[in-house]
């Protein structure tokens, strides 16, 4: 194990009282690593797990959101200098890129111990993290509950990893089966993963293009799981409008979903797992697709363009399936495959439309949190707008508090949305920042906005498909 310690003063938003941490970087057993900790540190140490990163891409060491992250965006530095200011250590590690869950599994605990060893013993730490981080959270929290006090998972597919790529892998296999006709998309097995990933931008983007039956194909097999139209963080809005949604979607697959189903990311997770873990033999895509949150917006599409839904699902009950490789599957059950302990406190916010990490995953983590777990220590937070991780850092600090409260006092706080929203909004408007990737590129310095708190009493439908129940 070897480690470095620098010190510098870390750089963030000017507020009224600029705080200048300590800072230690290095890396431990090959995993980049970085600590910031006030001059007044309140005792308690935060561990951030990082968003998703597609292979190739830069993999720094973040101690919180950041809109650096390719995936979801959030203002690190707003919400880096509350946690300073209110004397909280933070501290996160990166290491490869890629199905990284493993390796943040473990680099986390290191961290931790390289903490204690080497700065202080904390009073109390927290795990949290974005989308895959999320569930990393959850999952570290309930393997090690002596060591971690509480985990806050934001925009986290929850249930599971399994359910995760499972859900994606129905919804390339409707775009293979309905939309890509002889381009031979690999999907069980990826051989060219970087071919591949272009064969499938160009059929989305065919469809896209296309007349109004290839918009309801695309529409119907995002339906399979649940990949909501709702790319515009700013809002709250259902689209309901086929045109607008089939823009939405082709997105939305075509950043979030593509690469992971279908291109080098996929190719990743096969590298890591040792094969397919993932499958759809014995699917019904009927059940399935009566299952989904999409069904009018589906049936409005196939009237639009007079075609027959009922073929299509026909076509996709009937088509060559999936059959995973048991080992591949059994590598991913150990990295998250099956959360659901709380033997601490668990904070879950999720907005209510996204379209890359499906809302239902929450329920399916309550459903079995209800059988394996203790469901007086989940509590779940919903956010009522669109895309995924469409939070400002004053609801994101709001859902921090309550977690915090829980574990310091044994008893939940207020979590009703009136409660929630009336402390968010006591934050100044440069704190309430939420990004919209929506916005063209090209007026970025719009993506961000002051947004009301937006908190909402929610309860999310049944997902679609669940492993193992």
């Amino acid at each position: 194990m070897s480690a470095t310690t620098v010190g510098e003063v870390a750089n963030g938003v000017t507020s009224s009282a600029q705080v200048e941490p300590r800072v230690y970087t290095g890396d431990i057993d090959g995993a980049d690593y970085r600590i910031e900790v006030p001059p007044t540190w309140n005792g308690t140490l935060l561990l951030y797990s990082h968003h998703y990163r597609m292979p190739g891409l830069p993999c720094p060491a973040l101690v919180v959101p950041s809109h650096d992250e390719l995936g979801p965006r959030l203002d690190g530095d707003a919400m880096r200098q509350i946690l300073l200011e209110r004397g909280y250590a933070i501290a996160g590690t990166a290491k490869t890129t890629g199905w990284m869950m493993e390796d943040t599994l473990r680099d986390q605990v290191l961290l931790h111990d390289w903490f204690i060893d080497n700065v202080a013993k904390p009073e109390r730490t927290y795990v949290w993290g974005t989308s895959p981080g999320g569930l990393a959270a959850i999952v570290l929290a309930q393997r090690h509950p002596r060591r971690f006090d509480g985990a806050l998972s934001l925009g986290a597919d929850a249930s599971g990893v399994i359910n995760q790529m499972n859900l994606r892998l129905d919804v390339g296999f409707g775009i293979k089966t309905l939309l890509a006709g002889e381009q031979n998309l690999e999907l069980e097995t990826i051989t060219d993963p970087d071919a591949n990933f272009q064969k499938v931008l160009g059929v989305i983007g065919a469809a896209a293009q296309g007349d109004a039956l290839a918009h309801a194909r695309l529409i119907l097999s995002c339906s399979l799981g649940n990949m909501v139209p709702s790319a515009e963080g700013h809002s709250n809005r259902a689209i309901t409008d086929t045109k607008e949604a089939v823009a939405h979607l082709a997105w939305i697959v075509s950043v979030s979903h593509a690469s992971v189903t279908f291109g080098p990311a996929r190719r990743n997770i096969q590298d890591r797992a040792g094969g397919n873990p993932l499958w759809n033999n014995g699917v019904d895509y009927r059940e399935i697709f009566a299952r989904s949150t999409m069904q009018e917006l589906v049936k409005q599409a196939y009237a639009e363009a007079g075609a027959d839904l009922e073929a299509d699902l026909d076509a996709l009950n009937a088509a060559p399936r999936i059959t995973n490789d048991p080992k591949a599957t059994e590598y991913l059950i150990r990295t998250a495959g099956f959360p659901g302990l709380t033997p601490v406190p668990v904070v879950t916010m999720h907005t209510t439309r996204d379209g890359a990490a499906p809302v239902e995953h929450e329920r399916a983590l309550a459903d079995r949190v209800a059988l394996v777990g203790d469901p007086d220590r989940l509590v779940q937070l919903y956010i009522d707008r669109n895309f995924t991780c469409a939070f400002s850092p004053a609801e994101v600090i709001t859902a921090l508090d309550l977690l915090e409260e829980r574990a310091r006092t044994g008893k939940w706080g207020d979590t009703s949305a009136e409660a929630l929203n009336a402390t968010a909004a006591a934050y100044p408007a440069e704190q309430r920042r939420v990004y919209n990737f929506w916005i063209p590129q090209e007026r970025e310095d719009e993506r961000f906005a002051s947004l009301d708190p937006a908190f909402v009493e929610f309860e999310p439908e049944q997902l679609q498909r669940t492993y193992p129940f």
